[in-house]
C-alpha cells in the first residue's frame, strides 16, 4: 500500500493513465512455461503498457519473466523495502524465502530480478547497495497519505508500541527490563497488534493491553490513540537497511516517540529535529518516563511531529514516483533501440 498502490492511487486523480492489479486479481501478466526446463520461455503483457512496476519478486517465474518483459520493449521497475537476504531465523518469513532445491519463493529470485530490472526502487539507500549496485537505481523513501494529519490526537500517558513480534523477533529486548519498569511503577502500557511473545520478550509478568491485529484502513486511528510510541530495533544487517516508516506514522498521527538510534531513524531525527532515541536501556527507561509524566512535552514532540510529516505524504510526493517510472520508459526506449541498432551491424557484417 505505501510503496505502490497508494502513490499511483494519488496519480490516477491527477489523470495520469496507471492501472493497479493487486495479486488477488490473477490477471495482466500470463506465462509460458517449458515443461522440460521447467523454464519461463515466454510472457504476455497488456498491448498497451509502457512500463510494469512490481514488488518483492520472490517467485522464481516472476523473476524470469523480467527480461523477457523488457525484450517486449516494457520497462519493468522493481520495487524492494527489505533485505530478504538477512531476514533474522525467527521472522515469521525467514524460512520462505531461504533458497533450497526446488523452492519457487527466495531472495535470490528477488536478487535476480533486480538484476534484470530497468530500474530499482528501494525506500533506503542500504538497499539500494543490496539489489540495485548495477546503479539503475533510486531511493523513494516512504510517505504516508495527508489524511494521517487530521486525525484526532488523543494525548494521554500511554506508552505503546504499534508492531508485531513475527515480524520484530527480539527488536523489543533493546530496552532491557525498561517497560516493566515503567509498568511496576504504575505506567500504562499498550500493543497495537497481535499478543503474541509480548510478555516473553518484555519480561513482564501479566499481559498488557492489546488491540489484536488491525487492518491497514484502522491502522492509522490504532497508532493515534498512543499516547508515546516506541520503535526498538535490534542492531542488524536487516534492521540497518529499514526505512523511518514506523516513526513517520507516529509523526503523521500526532504520536510523540522514543525509537533506536538505527540509520534511518537516527537520520530522520536529525533532518527534522522531533522524536528522541535511544541506545541502552536506562535511556529507554528516563526518556518514555519523561515523555509519560509531561504532558507539555508530548504536546510539543506532537505537533513537531505533524509539522514533519506534513512533507513526507503521498499527496506531496507522487510525482517521485512517477518521475522514476517515466525514466524507466525512457531508459527502454534508448536501451531498445541499441538492441535493434546491434542487430543491423551484425546483419551488415
Amino acid at each position: 500500500m505505501y510503496r505502490l498502490v497508494l502513490p499511483a492511487q494519488a496519480l490516477q486523480a491527477l489523470g495520469h493513465d496507471i492501472v493497479i492489479k493487486p495479486p488477488s486479481e490473477r490477471e495482466g501478466l500470463g506465462g509460458f512455461v517449458d515443461e522440460a526446463t521447467g523454464r519461463l520461455v515466454d510472457v504476455t503483457v497488456p498491448e498497451d503498457a509502457d512500463v510494469i512496476v512490481l514488488q518483492r519478486l520472490t517467485l522464481r517465474e516472476m523473476a524470469q519473466a523480467v527480461p523477457l518483459i523488457r525484450a517486449k520493449g516494457v520497462a519493468v521497475v522493481v520495487d524492494m523495502d527489505d533485505d530478504l537476504s538477512s531476514i533474522h531465523p525467527k521472522h515469521a518469513a525467514h524460512e520462505k524465502y531461504q533458497p533450497r532445491p526446488g523452492s519457487r519463493h527466495n531472495w535470490k529470485n528477488a536478487e535476480a530480478a533486480c538484476h534484470a530490472a530497468t530500474m530499482v526502487t528501494t525506500s533506503t539507500p542500504a538497499l539500494q547497495k543490496v539489489y540495485a549496485p548495477h546503479g539503475r537505481g533510486v531511493v523513494l523513501r516512504n510517505c504516508v497519505p495527508a489524511a494521517y494529519l487530521d486525525i484526532p490526537r488523543q494525548d494521554s500517558e500511554v506508552i505503546g508500541w504499534a508492531g508485531s513480534v513475527h515480524s520484530h523477533p527480539e527488536d523489543l529486548r533493546e530496552m532491557g527490563t525498561a517497560v516493566r519498569r515503567l509498568v511496576s511503577q504504575g505506567h500504562r502500557f499498550r500493543i497495537v497488534g497481535p499478543p503474541y511473545g509480548i510478555t516473553r520478550e518484555l519480561d513482564l509478568d501479566v499481559m498488557p493491553e492489546t488491540t489484536g491485529n488491525v487492518a491497514f484502513k484502522d491502522w492509522p486511528a490504532a497508532v493515534a490513540g498512543l499516547g508515546v510510541g516506541i520503535a526498538p530495533l535490534a542492531d542488524s544487517v536487516f534492521n540497518r537497511a529499514k526505512s523511518e516508516l514506523k516513526i513517520l506514522e507516529y509523526s503523521a498521527t500526532g504520536v510523540p516517540w522514543v525509537a533506536s538510534p538505527r540509520a534511518e531513524y537516527a537520520a530522520f531525527h536529525e533532518r527534522t529535529g522531533v522524536g528522541l532515541l535511544a541506545g541502552k536501556p536506562q535511556h529507554w527507561f528516563s526518556r518514555l518516563r519523561e515523555l509519560a509524566t509531561h504532558p507539555a512535552l508530548r504536546a510539543e514532540m506532537s505537533e513537531a511531529g505533524r509539522a514533519a510529516a506534513a512533507t513526507q505524504t503521498v499527496e506531496a510526493n507522487a510525482w517521485r514516483w512517477l518521475e522514476i517510472w517515466q525514466q524507466a520508459y525512457q531508459f527502454e526506449r534508448q536501451a531498445a533501440a541499441a538492441r535493434r541498432s546491434a542487430r543491423g551491424f551484425v546483419r551488415a557484417a
